[in-house]
């Protein structure tokens, strides 16, 4: 079950979630359908989304056997900058910035 946060109100959902696993953790390693079992996701989805953050370094990856594994790039010059900024978003509760109303009582007759 995935938990809504701000981060997800920044992000795509798909992206939001493998962002969250990867920077808040740092130098984890994580394979691909072990992020997609975290998120709950779909698996294609999650590796379309690693293709699409290794390609921009944001990620790095290595491959040990069948399995290959990723990790947040600590050498991108935006790393710090957007690793604050998920741990701050992960953080913070959805619901405390976006208006919710509140459940309506049950009349009686």
């Amino acid at each position: 079950m995935r938990r809504e946060s701000l981060l997800h109100g920044l992000f795509p959902v798909v992206r939001a979630e493998v962002l969250r696993l990867l920077f808040t953790n740092t130098g984890q390693e994580l394979h691909g359908r072990e992020l997609a079992r975290l998120s709950c996701l779909a698996a294609h989805t999650v590796q379309d989304e690693l293709a699409k953050l290794e390609s921009a370094g944001l990620l790095v990856s290595r491959s040990s056997g069948y399995r290959r594994f990723f990790r947040a790039n600590p050498k991108h010059s935006l790393h710090k900058t957007l690793r604050r900024l998920v741990v701050k978003g992960a953080a913070h509760r959805r619901g405390a910035w976006r208006g919710r109303r509140p459940a309506r009582a049950r009349r009686r007759s």
